[in-house]
Formats: C-alpha cells, structure tokens, sequence
C-alpha cells in the first residue's frame, strides 16, 4: 500500500517539541487534570478499574454524547481514541477502491490521505480566499457524480479557521441528499466560534450526516485521547466493525474523565476558557499583522486554534518555516502541508504570553529576511 506522507502530523512530530517558541498547534492550551476535576472526582479517578472497556465506548459516554446532538442515542456514537481514529475507521468502514470522495480543501487532509491510499478517488473542492473561504457552490455541484460515495469538510476549518454558515451547509445537504450521498464534517473545533454562536452539526442537519468531533481541540483536552463519530446507526456499526482491528479499546481513565467533560454544564465552562484565550489571542495577532502588513495579511479567525496567514516573501513555506526553527526557534506550519505555498499556519491557542513573545522574534526574524 502507497501511503502518501502525512506532513502536518510529520514535521510537528519532528519539530514541535525541540523549539523555544512553539506555534504550530491548532488547539487552545490544555488542562491539567487538577484543573480540570475536583478533589472528589479526581478521587473517584484514582478507583476506576484498569481494565478492557466496551469496544465501541462505555455506554454512559455514549449516552453522554448523543445528547449533545438531536434525536440520537447512545447507538448513533462509537468513542473511539482521538479524532484521528475516528476518520480512519469511518474511511475503512464507508470507502471502497473505485468509490469518489469530495474534498473541500485545504482540510486537515487525513481522510484525503488514507482514502487516496486505498485507491479511492479523491476529488478536491477548493475554499475560496476571496469569498471568504467559503467554497463555490457551482464548483462543489460539478464535482459530484454518480460514482460519488461522500463529501467532506471541515468546520470551523483546519487551517483558515472560517465557518461554513448554515445556509451553505444547507446547499450542501440538498446536493447530497439529491444524489444519495453522504456527507461527513470534521467538527473538532465546533464551540471554539469567537463570537459564541456555535453553529449546527452535519448528524442533525441531514440524515446521511456523519460528524467527527472529540476532546483535542475546542475542548482543550488532547491527552486524553477521546474521539468519536456521531451519526445513522448503520454508519457506526460498520466504524465498530473497523474498530475491532485497531485499538479495541479507549482509556477507562480517559473515558472517566471524558463523561464529566461532555456534560452540559461543564463543556459550556471549557468551551468558555477556550473562547476567551482566543479572543484574547486573535486581536493580539491582528494587531501584530496590522504592524507587519507589509510582509503579511489574514482573513482573521471565525473559530478555531490557528490563523492562516499570506506572505509576500519570495521563499517557500517549507523553507521559510525551517528557517524561523533554525534561526529564532520558532515552530510555525508551512502552507505547503495543505498544498498551498505562500502561506504559514500560526498557532493562536497559546497562552498569551507565548504567543508575544513567539510573534516578536516573528518579526525580529522578518526584518532580518529582509535586511
């Protein structure tokens, strides 16, 4: 099998931990587990059993989780570890060689890469910077054919950080559903929208809607490892299928936690935190970009943990993004991870502090570039 190289996860792999001034992640700053429980549910922690769990999630998580969409049960979600396995168990369980897949890029790419593995046809739609990014509908229309089994997109997007609108996912079901197709949403960092309004998931939407969603990005919990789909019980049955050759299992520490985490009251409060850090942080970028517009312009963020940011300096992002590790231990990602040279991918879910202190040698290394 030809596995095409998975570059954001590669070079954040490689670099992320091995800089002064790390801002290529994607999601709000995470909790420790004294932050994030009390004294005696981190007491209840310290007596949950060690052991093999149900392989499609614990029930009371599931249970926990079909709440937070309409008209679903514990039966519509399979818990799996991360959001990554969830797009990959739903790609091996949904896709087949010969099928055709949607992609409205630039996307976090995953599914993009393991369906092209598997001799799926894989068929870019473009977001428009001009409109917005937003896609061309026409453009998506005309990307569809009979041999279509799926679209999929992201939103709030990985790396623009726009909102496709209800109206647009609206036109996007009625193309679907007018064809038979299913449509998938990575929705890792719905509930991060800056303004507060958290928009609708794709599974309540429409009823061959599938959605990623999990504990890493919006939620500010990466360690613990909780993912899942949420979508027609037919779906989830064949991603559980897929899962019984993967990791059999999610942590029962993480499951533990993750039950606490996806109550009303509680994943309102971390969604807070995490709005207020990027809110906080986006206007500190804005006004970095204003007094940097000569080498740099952005749609500024709608949602989510990153900004991606035009440059006007005559290098290859790959190249620039390697020089700024190299020379001021700054680690940003290169457009080039999406295929799209010219931009850089800025992290703004750190704490504040960081993110000044890595904006400044920024521009401290641009004014060097161009000296």
């Amino acid at each position: 099998m030809d596995i095409v190289e998975f570059s954001i996860e590669r070079i954040q792999s490689l670099y992320e931990n091995t800089v002064d001034y790390n801002l290529s992640d994607s999601g709000v700053h995470p909790y420790t587990l004294r932050e994030l429980l009390d004294a005696e549910q981190i007491n209840q922690l310290l007596d949950v059993e060690l052991g093999y769990g149900w392989t499609n999630g614990g029930v009371e998580l599931r249970q926990s989780i079909s709440k937070l969409y309409k008209d679903k049960n514990a039966d519509n979600v399979i818990v799996t570890n991360g959001s990554a396995e969830a797009n990959f168990v739903l790609v091996m369980g949904m896709l087949n060689p010969g099928d055709e897949l949607v992609v409205i890029v630039p996307n976090y790419l995953q599914i993009w890469g393991w369906a092209k593995a598997l001799n799926v046809k894989v068929v870019e739609v473009p977001l428009r910077e001009e409109l917005g990014w937003l896609p061309d509908m026409d453009e998506l229309k005309d990307a569809i054919t009979p041999n279509t089994k799926m679209i999929s997109y992201c939103s709030p997007n990985n790396p623009t950080g726009s909102v496709l609108p209800q109206e647009t996912l609206e036109q996007i079901v009625d193309l679907a559903r007018a064809q038979g197709i299913y449509v998938h949403a990575d929705e890792v960092y719905k509930g991060s929208e800056l303004d507060g309004n958290e928009g609708p998931s794709i599974a309540d939407l429409y009823e061959k809607g599938i959605a990623t969603n999990g504990l890493s990005k919006a939620m500010a919990l990466p360690g613990l490892r909780v993912g899942w789909l949420a979508g027609p019980k037919d779906v989830i049955d064949r991603a559980w299928h897929c899962k019984d050759y993967t990791s059999i299992t999610t942590s029962s520490v993480s499951e533990f936690a993750a039950n606490i985490v996806v109550q009303p009251q509680k994943r309102s409060e971390i969604l807070e935190r995490s709005r207020t850090i990027l809110n906080q942080n986006v206007a500190t970028l804005d006004e970095w970009i204003k007094q940097n517009s000569e080498n740099y312009s952005c749609q500024l963020p709608q949602a989510g943990g990153m900004a991606f940011v035009r440059y006007s300096m005559n290098i290859n992002s790959t190249d620039l993004v390697h020089r700024m590790r190299t020379e001021r231990s700054i680690m940003l990602l290169p457009g080039d991870c999406y295929g799209m040279d010219g931009y850089i991918r800025i992290g703004v879910g750190a704490p504040s502090d960081h993110l000044k202190a890595g904006l400044a040698q920024l521009h401290e290394f641009t004014r060097g570039l161009n000296d």
